[in-house]
């Protein structure tokens, strides 16, 4: 009798192959299935599942996994690690899919952002000198330093130069850029030089306006308002810098009124910051 129910079970499983799998058992040998990758660079402020699956992936289960939003990205530059418990509940309402994929261990996601080229900063640059009316845009032959990498969370991202100032211990023209999309990249500096050209050639041919505030920002307070910054006085300055928020007691550069861009200096650090002017004696600046 146990031999006829020993068949019995044999010519069932024999017909039905997947009647002795568990509910939840994924389809298939691991080698049949699509392996996550265990590490990714993501470039937009999302995780798809696209961006997890090998070069080598079936186009139709690529197709389908850049419509399958996972997580957020990181912030720029940093890292994420997920969990294959993280995936599953995120694939959860796609059980065909979840079934075709093997989840390693640890999945490492970085954002990489989109890189600035120099392309970029040029026009960015020239851009500003134009708008201050000097008659040449940046030089070919000025070589640009820059901190490397650096990256922004979009593609081609619009730049806004916000200092040009002369720097007499590097002997360049420091310029202070950000982009237009704040979220997208902070501030950072560039410095162009012209070792053909001594500093005062620098002055003539760029103008003199490099120590003073940028074109539709003027140097003295418009008539259009109360002064809330006065030139040489003290005033307090707030930085935020992403989730940190820091009080700076600086000196204010320039006179200024509500909503105003101006330069202030502070003492400690003895480094000039550009900041927008929020009340009588308050401002405020994004790193």
């Amino acid at each position: 009798m146990k031999f006829l129910l020993l068949c019995t079970s044999w010519i069932l499983l024999a017909a039905n192959p997947l009647a002795g799998r568990a509910e939840n058992e994924p389809i298939g040998t691991s080698e049949s299935r699509v392996h996550l990758r265990e590490a990714a660079e993501v470039k937009g402020n999302r995780v798809w599942l696209s961006d997890l699956l090998p070069a080598d992936a079936p186009s139709p289960m690529r197709q389908a996994g850049a419509a399958m939003e996972l997580f957020q990205a990181p912030q720029l530059g940093s890292v994420r690690v997920l969990n294959p418990e993280q995936i599953r509940v995120k694939l959860a309402g796609q059980p065909e899919v979840l079934r075709q994929v093997v989840i390693p261990p640890r999945i490492t996601i970085r954002h990489a952002g989109w890189a600035i080229t120099e392309e970029t900063l040029r026009l960015a640059i020239s851009k500003s000198l134009r708008e201050q009316g000097h008659k040449r845009d940046l030089p070919d032959q000025a070589k640009l330093e820059w901190p490397r990498p650096l990256s922004a969370t979009e593609e081609h991202p619009a730049l806004q130069v916000t200092g040009l100032d002369w720097d007499n211990r590097q002997h360049s023209v420091q310029v202070r850029l950000r982009c237009a999309t704040r979220a997208s990249c902070g501030s950072f500096l560039v410095h162009v030089v012209l070792p053909a050209l001594p500093g005062s050639e620098w002055r003539d041919r760029m103008g003199s306006g490099l120590n003073s505030s940028l074109a539709g920002e003027p140097a003295t307070a418009t008539a259009g308002g109360a002064v809330l910054a006065e030139r040489g006085k003290p005033a307090t300055l707030i930085l935020d810098e992403g989730s940190m928020r820091i009080s700076v007691r600086v000196i204010c550069l320039q006179p200024g009124v509500l909503n105003q861009q101006i330069r202030v200096f502070d003492p400690q650090s003895r480094h000039v910051f550009r900041a927008e002017v929020v009340g009588a004696g308050r401002l405020h600046s994004t790193l």
